[in-house]
């Protein structure tokens, strides 16, 4: 019997091809098909600067970092996402908030997010960094937080890492691209074995601030520079004639080695080419559960906010267990045993033992609604017609 994971890769022959020509070139690691990457990228979102890193976590704490975040400081995130989006700001020092969700999209409520911002503003700490989530492939609600930023000040950080290739539609009917639209500071993106494309581990940040693209590639590698204008100790940089010293480099900042390596830039550059296509069948096979589970008593699923093009990194399912009379464990288990893996996304992070001492629990009742019916279902370009067939089968008889 085929086992149909919730979420896996695509590996094409043009992907394996990529890659052994960079193992058979000059460089795999430091070489031009990062640069490459970055500016294919670049091209696919609209954005001014990509810098590619290590992972998505990397991504985000580079991010965090760049912003000036700092011990002490106060960050807001979604109660409902990956804990990265939360440890970026804990990784230099800073203080995390959590902000519910929509009950409709899913996404960070600015209703919360304003709420937040506006006691922290009152008891003097004002919020430094907010860093948004587009839950599953769908974007926040980017207006009313470029609203909020406006009104509060604070540092936008897009964490993007679901949502390469969806888009949205502003109040003019602008039609924008994930990492388009200048009002974020820094869009991130994952390139996770789970995500639209893969470069086995992988992430990227964009930005339309040349000073903050000049940061973050510091940052990236040990906070070295070798460009000359960069300079400070100009005795050692530059021999008699002003020209720079070969040798020579600077450590100006305390960075990190998040490089990403060029055989997993030459990956993800190929998997960019099927972005669009891997979406479109992903929307495929959302619409495909929808429509089977239509009118089902104990079965729906969330809402998609006018204008949006939502690129579904995950097929999220709202169940109630409690009126199917079946526990979340039960069902999925009959489901693993008839071949088919489920996932949960996520555990509310203010549920984690670590956060639990900070986390007001009683200001994220739809986080804490949400997580109670959650059921992430097998999304991925490769699943056939039959295999929907077969999931949604097995899941009205583990519900019956």
């Amino acid at each position: 019997m085929k086992f149909i994971p919730y979420g896996r890769q695509d590996i094409s022959r043009e992907d394996i091809e990529a890659v052994v020509a960079v193992l058979k070139s000059d460089y795999l690691t430091q070489g031009p098909a990062v640069e490459s990457f970055e500016k294919a990228v670049c091209l696919e979102a609209g954005a001014g600067h990509a810098i590619a890193c290590s992972n998505g976590t990397a991504a985000l704490h580079l991010a965090c970092m760049a912003a000036g975040l700092h011990a002490g400081e106060v960050a807001v995130t979604s109660a409902i996402t990956f804990v990265a989006s939360a440890n970026c700001a804990r990784y230099v020092g800073a203080d995390v908030r959590f902000a519910d969700i929509d009950p409709e999209t899913l996404t960070m409520s600015p209703l919360s997010c304003r709420r937040l911002l506006a006691k922290a503003q009152s008891e003097g700490r004002p919020v430094k960094v907010v860093v948004t989530v587009d839950f599953a492939g769908h974007p926040c609600d980017m207006q009313a937080f470029a609203r909020l930023k406006q009104e509060f000040g604070f540092i936008w950080i897009q964490d993007a890492c679901h949502s390469i290739g969806a888009t949205w539609e502003d109040s003019e009917g602008i039609r924008w691209k994930v990492g388009e639209w200048p009002a974020p500071d820094m869009t991130v993106f994952s390139f996770h074995p789970v995500k639209h494309i893969t470069t086995g581990e992988g992430g990227m940040i964009l930005t339309h601030d040349d000073e903050l693209a000049g940061r973050l590639r510091m940052l990236r590698t040990h906070g070295i520079t070798r460009e000359p204008a960069e300079f400070s100790n100009s005795a050692e940089a530059f021999a008699a004639d002003g020209t720079a010293n070969p040798w020579y480099y600077e450590m100006q900042q305390l960075g990190f080695n998040y490089r990403l390596t060029d055989l997993q830039a030459a990956l993800g550059e190929s998997q960019l080419h099927r972005l669009a296509a891997g979406i479109v069948r992903r929307r495929e096979i959302v619409a495909a559960y929808q429509a089977r589970f239509s009118g089902h008593p104990h079965i729906n699923f969330p809402g998609v906010a006018e204008g949006v093009w939502h690129a579904y990194h995950l097929a999220v399912a709202m169940i109630d267990f409690t009126a199917a009379g079946k526990s979340r464990a039960a069902v999925m288990k009959d489901l693993r045993q008839a071949g088919i893996g489920t996932q949960v996304h996520y555990i509310p992070v203010p549920l984690m033992p670590y956060y639990q001492a900070d986390a007001a629990c009683s200001e994220i009742p739809q986080a804490l609604a949400y997580y109670g019916k959650a059921l992430s279902l097998p999304c991925f370009p490769q699943l056939i017609d039959n295999d929907i067939e077969r999931i949604c089968s097995v899941l009205e008889v583990a519900l019956a």
